[in-house]
């Protein structure tokens, strides 16, 4: 049965970026093997049990393709059998070449009538395509496990990684755990759209947005007197729901369905943090499916954050001069219901001539973006966030409270969710070793479930 995956690449030169891949396809569940995982040494006839693999196991083989990859006798070897591979038993996309540096896409025949995927601008971007590749052509895959450190590591065999299994460690996630949430959504539905979107325009105290001619929002009552119009608007229909509802699967065909209100509640999630930061006067950049917020930058008042790091505390800036211009760390996020209720975030870096408005040209935002990235690591984007987290806290305690409704709030801590793993970290020194993944371009949503990606109006 053809149910698994195979990389080939040049060894050792591309054996980091090809760990990478797998332990990101073994996380989606995908069955996913490489040289390095599938033999392991003492094999009696090493080609023999790759080339059953590949024969009678491999579903799709991913060739990592960089300027060494062709001057690899195995690699040529794999290549041309595959090839054959492809052709008798007639699969249709069995090879799927990768390219990691800017290799020439004619660097041995037939490679360029192949749809390559780049991953020479973007890992996460190109990781993106091959996970939208491999479902479009229906690869199994079991149940993927998104929220294990130590289950990553399990699939990482590396001698780079700077991994000790001798001491534990805390690592910070990107999740901001959301608690609580009020019990119920009130729906309010009009004649029209626009009857909708005037009253929603009359109550901006709270958060809210429009699906159609229906509000959605935690508000239990709404102003509906149009002060310029003269008169008041009332809705046709008012219920509303029971949060807990998103939660527990349910068959109806009335709206809202269990899945329009898992998206509803999903949106309304979103309006809340969207409304506190910029209640918070931070700045708003759209990216090319969703928006990022950063502070201004002010030459007479710094925006520096405030945190604990292993019992220490930093302060550290979240804007800062570039060349002759401003950068500004953002945020942005979605909310999610699955694994566990919160705002997962992303980290983004732009650029403003005065400390205000973002660059227009989207090509200069992008290589400055690399260039100011590439020596940014894990802990540095950690205290970033940490930073930028601290400075939208509006209590004592350190929390991020939001006003949701007329007398209820959602509460965040502003320190993400925490994972205890059984093994340690050491940051490379290597600073060419890692490309900074940008998410400027698509930002990739295959770590949600279907019924959980936000469909923009």
């Amino acid at each position: 049965m053809r149910d698994s995956i195979f990389i080939g690449h040049a060894a050792p030169e591309d054996s980091e970026f090809t760990l990478w891949l797998q332990s990101k396809l073994k996380n989606e569940g995908y069955n996913c093997e490489c040289d390095l995982s599938l033999l392991i040494g003492g094999e009696a006839d090493y080609w023999k049990n790759l080339q059953d693999f590949l024969e009678n196991r491999t579903i799709k083989y991913l060739l990592v393709i960089s300027k060494i990859t062709f001057n690899k006798s195995g690699v040529l070897d794999e290549w041309e059998h595959c090839k054959s591979i492809e052709k008798q038993n007639n699969l249709s996309d069995f090879i799927i070449p990768v390219i990691i540096d800017n290799a020439s896409y004619s660097a041995r025949i037939g490679l360029n009538r192949k749809n390559v995927i780049s991953f020479e601008e973007n890992w996460a971007t190109g990781l993106k395509r091959i996970l939208k590749k491999l479902t479009f052509d229906k690869v199994h895959k079991e149940q993927p496990n998104i929220n294990s450190i130590n289950a990553w590591y399990e699939n990482v065999y590396t001698n780079w990684s700077g991994i000790n299994k001798n001491e534990n460690d805390l690592f910070y996630s990107n999740w901001l755990k959301i608690p609580e949430i009020p019990e119920e959504i009130f729906f309010y539905k009009f004649l029209n759209e626009e009857q909708a979107n005037a009253i929603l325009i009359n109550n901006q105290i709270h958060p809210a947005y429009r699906h159609g001619n229906v509000i959605v929002t935690f508000q239990k009552s709404l102003d509906y007197h149009l002060a310029d119009k003269g008169f008041d608007v009332i809705p046709s229909e008012k219920f509303n729901k029971n949060t807990a509802d998103a939660f527990m699967r349910y068959e109806s065909t009335e709206f809202p369905t269990y899945l329009d209100f898992r998206r509803l509640l999903v949106r309304l999630l979103k309006a809340c943090l969207e409304k506190y930061l910029l209640d918070k006067n931070l700045l708003k950049y759209d990216l090319s499916n969703s928006s990022c917020f950063y502070f201004e930058n002010k030459s007479d008042d710094k925006f520096k954050g405030k945190f604990q790091l292993n019992d220490k505390s930093k302060s550290i800036g979240v804007t800062g001069k570039y060349y002759n211009s401003f950068w500004h760390y953002a945020i942005s996020f979605k909310p999610l219901l699955h694994p566990q209720l919160c705002y997962s975030i992303r980290n983004h870096i732009i650029f403003t001539e005065n400390g205000i408005d973002a660059w227009a040209d989207a090509k200069q935002m992008h290589k400055a973006r690399r260039d100011k990235g590439k020596n940014m690591r894990n802990k540095e984007w950690r205290d970033q966030l940490l930073s930028f987290l601290s400075l939208l806290s509006n209590t004592e305690n350190g929390d991020i409270t939001m006003q949701v409704s007329e007398d209820e709030n959602i509460t965040l801590s502003s320190t993400p969710v925490l994972f205890n793993a059984s093994f340690s970290y050491i940051e490379p020194n290597d600073e060419e070793r890692l490309i900074p993944i940008d998410n400027f371009l698509d930002e990739e949503d295959y770590y949600l479930e279907e019924d959980e990606i936000i469909i923009d109006e």
